[in-house]
């Protein structure tokens, strides 16, 4: 096989996406190009959440359920996860647990992303969509995160990670899911502000992404069109001071019941209404935003334009070199940096031992360091095995990897069963 054979790697199958978050599960459907949304379910997964333990039984049965109807749905797609904020603070005993337990009970891997990784997500979902000729800042608020980052153009320029989102709200506020709010949005604020950073940069717009754009509409902010830039997925703008006036009115005249009613088929998801929409405004005060572009993009939006910033390749590079060579530059094209192999001109191709051009001087065991240190750097571990066969090399990475609970993705089912055991995906 030559390293100019093209290989496909890549599936065009349907994509199921599963955003899963500290009390929300988004599904995603991507096939061909087309982003849909398929439903939102509220899980209270922080309620009786432990990082020691893990998620309450309860939440764990409801969460089963729901994997269990979107494979039973979609029998033919490939279905991927994104867990964020609250399993990020599981010990690594908990963490290796549940993602056995998921595993085994549904066959998918458990992939647990931190705040970097979703904050280059969040930011690449939006890239390109405005022609700003300053930086913006993005927020995406979640269930026990923020992430902000400043856009300047296409790139990113500052990032700032919370420890903070609505849960945290409501659980210092219980009474702010009363009825109408038992506690004023100026007290909720008051809490909030100290806990912001400084910005390095001086931002006047904000994108205000994870559903808010459905649930502004629903609640009757005073949207007006969007007169900025030309975007489909953004029609509309929401000056501060208008953003503000209805934050008021949501806390002391409309009703849980009514925002609820909004949301038929998910009214819990308006139990986070107040606090986010608190926590939305303290930003916004914070940085001195003038005008708020509602967005219903997240972090999906970033995965499906690239799912991976750094890799790397592990197999046989004595039996199937151009076979990892053609994947790494299929990777490179789609603008993902392969960690390791660093080089593609093999100085013994056929050696015990594969050397490239570039790695002279250097000894196999400081070769394979290197390689080990790169897994750690990696979003991923990717595992070419050609007709499922993975070497004695690949398989110490492998456990390496394992180790370090990273995502492993085996380009073909393995032949060997222990690698069919442990928690990791099959194809890209």
């Amino acid at each position: 096989m030559k390293n100019n054979t093209k290989i496909p790697f890549f599936s065009n199958s349907q994509k199921i996406l599963i955003d899963l978050g500290s009390s929300t599960v988004k599904v995603y459907s991507y096939f061909l190009g087309d982003l849909k949304f398929i439903l939102s379910r509220s899980i209270p997964f922080k309620n009786d959440f432990s990082p020691e333990l893990g998620i309450s039984e309860a939440n764990k049965k409801e969460l089963f359920e729901l994997i269990d109807s979107v494979k039973a749905n979609n029998s033919e797609a490939i279905i991927k996860i994104y867990a964020t904020a609250l399993y990020r603070k599981l010990t690594s005993v908990a963490k290796t647990k549940f993602s056995d337990e998921f595993f085994q009970r549904t066959g998918l891997f458990f992939n647990v992303i931190d705040q970097d990784l979703e904050n280059f997500y969040v930011s690449l979902g939006l890239i390109g969509k405005s022609s700003f000729k300053e930086p913006v800042l993005i927020i995406n608020i979640g269930g026990g995160s923020t992430e902000l980052v400043v856009m300047y153009g296409k790139e990113a320029i500052e990032r700032k990670n919370l420890d903070l989102g609505v849960g945290v709200i409501n659980t210092q506020f219980p009474s702010i899911n009363e009825s109408t709010s038992g506690v004023k949005i100026e007290e909720v604020i008051d809490f909030i502000s100290p806990k912001l950073p400084e910005l390095e940069n001086k931002v006047g717009v904000a994108f205000y992404g994870g559903g808010e754009l459905t649930y502004m509409q629903l609640a009757k902010y005073n949207l007006k069109r969007n007169s900025f830039f030309d975007d489909a997925d953004h029609p509309f703008v929401l000056k501060f001071s208008d953003f503000v006036k209805r934050n008021g009115e949501i806390f002391e005249k409309v009703s849980l019941e009514e925002l609820e009613s909004l949301m038929p088929e998910n009214p819990t998801w308006m139990h986070g209404a107040r606090g986010c929409s608190a926590l939305a405004q303290s930003i916004c005060q914070k940085y001195n935003i003038l005008n708020i572009i509602p967005s219903n993009s997240n972090l999906i939006n970033g995965v499906i334009r690239q799912e991976f910033r750094y890799v790397t390749l592990s197999g046989s590079f004595r039996k199937h070199l151009d076979y990892i060579l053609n994947l790494k530059d299929q990777l490179v094209g789609k603008e993902i940096e392969v960690l390791s192999p660093r080089f593609t001109q093999p100085k013994n191709p056929r050696g015990e031992f594969v050397v490239f051009s570039g790695e002279e001087g250097l000894t196999p065991l400081q070769l394979e360091r290197y390689h080990l240190n790169s897994i750690e750097k990696s979003d991923a571990l990717i595992v070419c095995d050609p007709n499922g066969y993975v070497g004695a090399s690949a398989l110490m990475e492998i456990g390496y990897a394992h180790a370090l609970g990273k995502r492993i993705i085996f380009t073909e089912q393995p032949e060997e069963f222990m690698l069919n055991i442990i928690p990791a995906e099959v194809g890209l």
